[in-house]
């Protein structure tokens, strides 16, 4: 039980020959919120109850980018920083499974039998929240998983759902506090401040040639954006975490081309590295004020000025 290793398979026969005895928790985990936090601080609980290593099965991609891609919601994280966080919780063993829509054709008693009760691997436990739902035509829940566990030993931990205020905290919650620009909120369900991470790629080349406030122009991938605005923010570049501020939106004041691209351009206070290609972390702090057009580029660049002082000593209280 003392293995640290860190293993990141596509199903779980492949962590048999390592870890022959294993508790699952199975969820999306998107965003990796304080609602799925309990559910693997009960994952760690069984796993040490029968003498199992824990792990983590998330699906990926989010079964409704598969089944109706055009009611697929915005991801709250990225694959990158949903290992990470959950690496960070202490979880070693994860199970990227991959969903497609002959998964989704599987029975519940099928989705098990195939994937979990097979020789060389003795899954001690399970865990899921209790609005979890697996199947053809989500036909299981976690009633069904116990029953269904239970005729082959195996435990079943049916996790209550976590509230904050007077609702349920869940991954719809978050994006829309997120999509309304309620940071405050969306940090207290997520347990840290909203963040999105992609590739910083060549921009227009406009923050520091003519604005002199050099920037990273973040591409993300498919991440929900908070609303159009300035934000103090801070970035993760490696295992740094340095102070910035982050500017979402269309670029009305330098943009002439009449084709408007949201874009995410983070400047950071003490960083001067060239960041081009490099995957980088934005995490979102204090929302300062809105996107706007100016007369000029000397009047942006002197309230871009008036943003950074602004973003300095809203992170002092962070």
């Amino acid at each position: 039980m003392n293995d640290t290793t860190c293993r990141i398979v596509s199903y779980p026969s492949e962590l048999a020959a390592a870890c022959p005895r294993i508790a699952v928790a199975i969820g999306v985990f998107d965003g990796v919120h304080i609602g799925h936090q309990a559910i693997l601080g009960e994952l760690r609980r069984l796993a040490v109850d029968s003498a199992a290593v824990p792990v983590v099965l998330f699906f990926d991609p989010h079964p409704r980018a598969v089944l109706t891609p055009e009611q697929a919601p915005p991801r709250l994280s990225s694959l990158d920083t949903k290992v990470r966080l959950l690496q960070d919780l202490g979880l070693r063993h994860l199970v990227c499974f991959p969903f497609t829509r002959e998964l989704a054709e599987l029975s519940p008693a099928e989705f098990l039998e195939r994937y979990f009760f097979i020789p060389g691997l003795t899954v001690t436990a399970f865990c899921v929240g209790q609005n979890w739902r697996f199947g053809k035509g989500n036909s299981g829940n976690g009633a069904l998983l116990a029953e269904l566990g239970r005729a082959r030993d195996v435990a079943t931990s049916v996790v209550p759902s976590v509230r904050y205020g007077s609702d349920v905290v869940s991954s719809t919650r978050i994006r829309q506090a997120v999509a309304a620009g309620e940071l405050d909120l969306a940090r207290a369900m997520l347990g840290r401040p909203y963040s999105i991470n992609g590739v910083v790629s060549h921009g227009r080349g406009v923050g520091g040639k003519v604005l002199k406030c050099p920037t990273a122009n973040i591409v993300d991938h498919g991440l929900l954006l908070p609303p159009f605005g300035i934000y103090a923010a801070r970035g993760r570049v490696g295992q740094r975490l340095l102070d910035g501020v982050v500017y979402i939106g269309d670029a009305p004041t330098i943009r002439h081309d009449g084709n408007p691209e949201v874009i995410v351009e983070l400047h950071l206070f003490s960083f001067a590295a060239d960041l081009y290609g490099k995957q980088i972390e934005v995490l979102f702090y204090r929302f300062l004020r809105p996107s706007m057009i100016f007369a000029d580029t000397e009047s942006l660049s002197a309230q871009i000025q008036r943003d950074i002082k602004a973003a300095r000593l809203a992170l002092l209280d962070e």
